[in-house]
């Protein structure tokens, strides 16, 4: 019993993630999902480097999310506006 509920709580933390929010963002040329899901990967795996830090500032962001958006910004991804 005690295998059961711990394989069920690996899966839950996990399986369950929230997928990328590819609606949420425009490329300047284009590109379509695929190209998206991997850019929004290695943007996540990059997101602490110092060098998307200062960029994502020179573009104006800024909070905890700067890297992430400064490293998507230069691979052409903008977010939509409303």
């Amino acid at each position: 019993m005690a295998k059961i509920f711990y394989m069920l709580t690996i899966l839950v933390f996990s399986g369950c993630g929230e997928p990328p929010p590819f609606e949420k963002y425009l490329h300047k040329e284009g590109k379509g999902k695929s190209a998206f899901l991997i850019d929004f990967e290695k943007c996540k795996k990059d997101k602490d480097k110092y060098s998307n830090m200062i960029q994502g500032r020179e573009f104006g962001f800024e909070g905890q999310d700067t890297g992430f958006l400064g490293c998507m910004k230069l691979k052409g991804w903008d977010r939509k506006t409303s």
